[in-house]
């Protein structure tokens, strides 16, 4: 990693857990690293040569590298400043900061181990809480200390303390996070090697047997997702996760007034059925220009792991479905579904107009209105965990239908506006909104400074992205997993204490007075509006109302590299089949039998890959798709 990228990261992470990590982050100084290199209070004098004669020996037989003895570096005695933390290791400290801040009053490491309660007095070190399988890296789903934290069962409920979720969300982003915990591996027994697959017969057998039962004018509407390809891999735990995922995904994406959930087929719940009509994905619409009968079909172009099959059964499914796809599996599909242009589709955002017509024309929100009737809520700080600059956040009412409209406006770094000299009329370089869907989940938008959509953003940081830009709608998603975050503004005091200097006249310092809220206000708002409509609609969908985001957690587990077991899942064999079958495909993926592959290099083979390994089933994959993937790898 460049000395750049290590600056990067560093700053993303100290903006996005806190000052309090930073500080614990930034070690000693030089002058201290070299008193503490010579065990000294002042640093050692390296300038002077060594006593001669007898007098060297001794010196050098306690000390072989000082300056002067035989194969000593000249700068031997000073002390190279210490590396900078890691992304890994300040994630680390922030959650172990939570926990010994919450709970050594009966688990800390000070207390002997008899007087600690459940013989617990580490529960400031992550490592040991996962050897006591208190904590399962990549499942807070299934780690019981965390479960008791959502529960409120740890600190007891006697104790008069709480445990906020803000502070539950920094120990589950941590576990959680799969590029904090890349040479894990489940326990011995969790994933056989010969792990019991549903392959593509089985898979369009109980599609074609689904869709056979059903009634005739249904049968149109009905799709199926499946997690059966995470076999190969997941414990228990994990698909619980994809399991809660794929709701979310659904609901996320929905239009409906309503809160739909997917009918698993299977009493191991691995393939689902969904009803287009359950989420209003049965309407028509268009993504960068092309045009799509309803949002499975949209989602299907830009799936480059959705792939037509032929056989009996597909053949029947396919007819009975009206559609060439009637199949994905929900990490695949997740990973396409909830990002870019495709995501503004599915929730009706047109992203060839101006975020701020998509506020008034879909919202019938009056912004500026709004702010002259008094009819919002303002903060403004210099504190924002994902921001570079000052952050002002303000609120509206949804005026077309029940919900919020929550707006943000960013400045870059070279930005001249300061919402401390003029809160009124500043001129963002950016800004962002959370909205109520009719169901009650949030929607997520990003525009630039000219307020054009943007899949991403150039100011708002996201450390668990490799370029750590925030993502619509991941990062938005994972930073809101329990909803809307209070802010504490800090303008009103310091334009109202500047107000004659910076020419607010009467009529703005009372709308100042009015609109920039106390601490209070706007976090009682921000309980409000993620109570009443997002965690409202989470318990519908049957989610869990905290912990960590479960679409953040699978699209960052599906972004990273791939081992041999992760591509035997998606491509339908088991990792031992796959193992034995590496010397017919492409060479780049004989990798896999000792490392890991690239997610867009498996990509990039998956097609010719299936085609190769599903040549013994009856359901094959269309000898069309095939013979193109084979003529791509050839170009």
């Amino acid at each position: 990693m460049t000395d750049r990228r290590k600056r990067k990261s560093f700053q993303g992470l100290c903006l996005g857990f806190g000052a309090i990590v930073c500080a614990l982050a930034c070690g000693a100084d030089e002058n201290e690293a070299s008193n503490e290199a010579t065990g000294s209070g002042t640093p050692a004098d390296v300038s002077k040569p060594p006593p001669a004669g007898d007098q060297l020996s001794p010196r050098c037989d306690d000390t072989p590298l000082a300056t002067g003895c035989p194969g000593a570096p000249d700068d031997a005695m000073t002390a190279p400043p210490p590396p900078p933390p890691s992304e890994r290791e300040l994630a680390e400290r922030a959650a172990e900061e939570v926990l010994a801040a919450n709970c050594s009053t009966c688990h800390g490491s000070s207390l002997p181990l008899d007087q600690a309660r459940a013989g617990i007095n580490f529960i400031d070190d992550i490592d040991a809480l996962v050897r006591a399988g208190k904590l399962n890296p990549l499942s807070s789903v299934t780690s019981p200390l965390i479960q008791r934290l959502v529960n409120g069962e740890m600190p007891p409920p006697g104790s008069g303390r709480a445990v906020s979720k803000a502070d539950v969300d920094v120990i589950t982003r941590f576990i959680d996070n799969p590029r904090f915990w890349p040479d894990f591996t489940p326990a011995a027994g969790c994933v056989p090697d010969d792990a019991e697959l549903l392959d593509f017969d089985e898979l369009y057998g109980a599609i074609a047997d689904d869709l056979r039962d059903a009634d005739a004018e249904d049968r149109v509407f009905l799709r199926y997702v499946s997690l059966s390809n995470r076999l190969t891999t997941a414990c228990g735990g994990d698909l619980d996760r994809d399991r809660q995922a794929l709701g979310k995904m659904l609901n996320m994406l929905s239009l409906e007034a309503t809160v739909g959930e997917p009918v698993p087929l299977d009493r191991e719940q691995l393939v689902y059925r969904i009803d287009l009509r359950d989420f209003d994905w049965n309407r028509a619409i268009s993504v960068n220009g092309a045009d799509f009968d309803d949002v499975w079909e949209a989602i299907l172009a830009n799936n480059p792991y959705a792939i037509e099959f032929i056989g009996d059964d597909a053949d029947d499914a396919k007819a009975d479905a009206a559609t060439t796809v009637p199949l994905m599996f929900a990490d695949q599909m997740l990973n396409v579904a909830t990002i870019g242009n495709l995501y503004y589709a599915i929730i009706g955002i047109d992203v060839a107009q101006p975020l701020g017509d998509f506020i008034q024309g879909g919202l019938g929100v009056d912004v500026a209105q709004d702010i002259l009737d008094g009819e919002v809520l303002r903060a403004g700080t210099t504190r924002s965990r994902i921001s570079r600059q000052d952050r002002l956040v303000q609120r509206h009412d949804i005026q077309v239908r029940a919900g919020a409209l929550w707006q943000s406006f960013d400045f870059a770094d070279d930005g001249n506006d300061s919402i401390f000299e003029d809160p009124f009329g500043f001129e963002p370089g950016g800004s962002e909104i959370i909205f109520t869907l009719p169901n009650g989940m949030f929607g997520y938008a990003i525009a630039d400074a000219a307020d054009n959509l943007v899949q991403d953003s150039d100011i708002l940081l996201d450390a668990t992205q490799d370029n750590f830009r925030a993502v619509t709608s991941v990062s938005c998603s994972n930073c809101h997993a329990q909803g809307i975050l209070p802010v504490v503004d800090e303008v009103a005091a310091i334009a109202l204490g500047n107000a004659r200097a910076i020419g607010l006249d009467r009529d703005e310092v009372e709308l100042l007075e009015e609109i920039y809220v106390t601490p209070q206000r706007f976090a009682e708002q921000a309980k409000q509006d993620s109570e009443g409509f997002y965690r409202r609609a989470l318990a519908q969908a049957k989610l869990p109302t905290a912990g960590s985001d479960p679409v953040a957690a699978v699209y960052l587990r599906f972004e990273d590299d791939l081992e041999l077991a992760e591509a035997a899942g998606d491509l339908g064999v088991s990792p031992g089949e796959l193992a034995g079958d590496l010397d017919l495909l492409d060479p780049v993926l004989s990798v896999l039998d000792r490392g890991t592959l690239d997610r867009d290099d498996f990509t990039d083979l998956f097609v010719a890959s299936l085609c190769e390994l599903s040549s013994t089933l009856e359901n094959q994959p269309d000898p069309a798709a095939c013979d193109a993937a084979l003529a791509a790898l050839e170009d």
